[in-house]
């Protein structure tokens, strides 16, 4: 038997074990991801410069992005944590809104077992929700903020690209609402507190596709 073909043989027996090891590490312990797309406040959008139902929808839908973090100790189980962002704008005669909201908070959860090329991934979990409307009122500056608390669930699909990166679909339904909030308009700095019944529903849907890197 020749050198060469000593050679070959062996490559193939390395390649025959390297597979089935590679197979099993699809997907590592640690994942960062990035994901970007549409958010829509099913509720309706408090804080506005004008409440018509036509607005508040407007002002409903608008662009949604996050970025997460996530370790796996065990093959299933998961805990991590998650940013998520929200940015919409209107305008109408008397005024304008730009309307932000930010969500901080953890996740728990669970994802299927090693596939070739497919991670399913669900979470959930409480966290800070912070708005703000940086608006205009008939020419002067009106500034909202507000601070709660929400819970985020989170269902990710990822198709495996390459070892290390992966090209993914979520869907994401954070549940929130206010308490209180603080007007800042015309040198004056108001806290408005927010009773039953009263329009200040901050749950938002959001479909959004991204990058995820595994190591």
């Amino acid at each position: 038997m020749n050198q060469a073909l000593i050679k070959t043989v062996l490559f193939f027996i390395v390649l025959a074990f390297h597979a089935p090891l590679f197979s099993q590490r699809n997907f590592e312990r640690h994942e960062f991801s990035f994901h970007a797309g549409y958010g829509n406040m099913l509720n309706g959008t408090p804080t506005l410069t004008m409440d018509t139902h036509s607005y508040q929808r407007k002002l409903a839908q608008g662009v949604s992005w996050d970025g997460q973090y996530h370790f796996r100790p065990l093959k299933r189980f998961i805990f991590g944590v998650t940013y998520s962002g929200f940015s919409s704008k209107g305008s109408h005669p008397e005024g304008k809104d730009h309307l932000s909201i930010h969500f901080i908070g953890t996740q728990i959860g669970m994802c299927n077992a090693n596939t070739k090329h497919w991670q399913i991934r669900a979470g959930i979990g409480p966290g800070g929700v912070f708005l703000r409307n940086n608006s205009q009122v008939f020419g002067k500056t009106r500034k909202v903020t507000a601070k709660s608390i929400g819970l985020l669930s989170n269902i990710n699909a990822t198709y495996k690209l390459t070892p290390q990166l992966g090209i993914g679909l979520g869907v994401q339904y954070l549940v929130s609402g206010l308490f209180r909030m603080k007007t800042h308009y015309h040198g004056e700095t108001l806290s408005v507190r927010f009773g039953d019944g009263q329009d200040a529903d901050l749950s938002r849907l959001n479909i959004v596709t991204g990058l995820s890197y595994y190591f």
